[in-house]
């Protein structure tokens, strides 16, 4: 019996000696991207530094520029004010006025 219990204590020392090494050979997330977003705000993903400092949206140079820029719709609303709704399409109107 007590042959058994020490197998036991044994097994789950070097399972727990292995399950520390495993823990410790991850690799350690040190910064953040210095990569800059569509809204021209700087990428939080966490990144590897020794590996890149860019995450994997901007690795390859990849990254999506918004040259749209929003405006008031051009219409009135039914009560004869203008609309304050902003739009980016191409008509200048917003969802409500586009026919």
């Amino acid at each position: 019996m007590t042959s058994n219990i020490k197998t036991m204590k044994n097994k789950i020392l070097i399972l727990g000696v292995a399950i520390s090494g495993l823990a410790m050979s991850q690799t350690k997330v040190d910064s953040t991207c210095v990569g800059i977003t569509s809204k021209g705000l700087s990428c939080k993903i966490q990144v590897n530094i020794d590996t890149t400092n860019l995450c994997h949206y901007h690795i390859n140079g990849n990254h999506v520029s918004n040259n749209i820029t929003s405006v008031i719709c051009n219409e009135n609303t039914s009560k004869n004010i203008p609309c304050k709704n902003k739009t980016k399409h191409s008509s200048g109107n917003c969802h409500h006025h586009r026919d």
